[in-house]
């Protein structure tokens, strides 16, 4: 049998296949080791998947995993807000509609098995019926109305609930509001019909006593005015007394005498006046 003898195109035919293969494999390799790099940016965390199993998380930062073997799944440690909305019925079995927002995290050593038990939308799979069960075990303590005038109490008590409940499955709760406490339209007119009646009487409270006030002004200026008339009688009469006192027969003479004009030639005296002329 003859041996095929390769001709110089037949040779650089094998070379640009060699050529290519090497960078097909070199292409192959790149691809292959970028996609073992892992970045994650700050404020979140790579769940490390292993054909679907959870194997580890990888912090933020650079990580590496295995190419075509291992996937990520990006979850967040930032504050996050989830809003809930809650009907329950009160104590008095009045209904109650309220809108609970909470500010939550989850606590990193949590993150797997939050994801592994609930996936990425965990907070939706534990916050919505721990929402529903709070809001009803707490608004049946409190009277509706109580619930408006304590309204700090029943927050502190929703929070506190809510706080160990989220707690357990790895998830931190940094604040609860509780932004509106909505009633029956029928309740809320008895109630705004109630605090219509109680300041009314507040006012009719607070007219009653300025009234008594301006009577015992009244009555103070009174007593004062007729007071000082009384001293100004008596100072009249203990006057007169004095006056009276004073007056004796010797002081009428001389103020009649030395009421006589001083050429006085003729006095008249009347009859059974007794009349001293000393030194006229």
């Amino acid at each position: 049998m003859a041996k095929k003898v390769m001709t110089e195109d037949d040779e650089m035919k094998a070379t640009g296949w060699g050529i290519a293969g090497f960078i097909l494999v070199a292409v192959l390799a790149i691809i292959t080791l970028i996609g073992g790099i892992v970045i994650t940016p700050a404020g979140y965390v790579n769940v490390v998947l292993q054909f679907g199993k959870v194997v580890r998380v990888a912090p933020e930062g650079f990580s590496v995993k295995m190419p075509l073997i291992e996937s990520v799944v990006t979850m967040s440690l930032q504050t996050q807000l989830y809003q809930e909305s809650a009907s329950a019925a009160s104590k008095d079995l009045q209904d109650v509609n309220t809108v609970v927002a909470i500010n939550y995290k989850v606590d990193p050593p949590y993150v797997g098995e939050l994801y592994r038990t609930l996936g990425v939308n965990y907070i939706d799979k534990i916050a919505a019926p721990a929402v529903q069960e709070v809001v009803k075990e707490i608004t049946a303590r409190y009277n509706a109305e109580d619930m408006i005038l304590r309204r700090a109490d029943v927050k502190n008590d929703i929070t506190n609930s809510l706080s160990q409940r989220l707690r357990e499955r790895g998830i931190i709760t940094e604040t609860v509001n509780i932004t509106d406490f909505k009633f029956s339209p029928v309740f809320t007119t008895a109630i705004e019909s109630k605090v219509s009646a109680v300041q009314a009487v507040l006012e009719a409270q607070n007219k009653l006593e300025r009234i008594k006030v301006e009577a015992q002004q009244a009555q103070a200026q009174a007593v004062g005015e007729a007071n000082a008339a009384i001293a100004r009688a008596e100072g009249q009469v203990k006057a007169i007394e004095i006056l009276k006192s004073a007056l004796t027969p010797e002081y009428l003479q001389y103020i009649y005498i030395d009421k006589l004009a001083k050429d006085a030639k003729v006095i008249v005296v009347p009859a059974g006046m007794p009349l001293t002329l000393s030194g006229y």
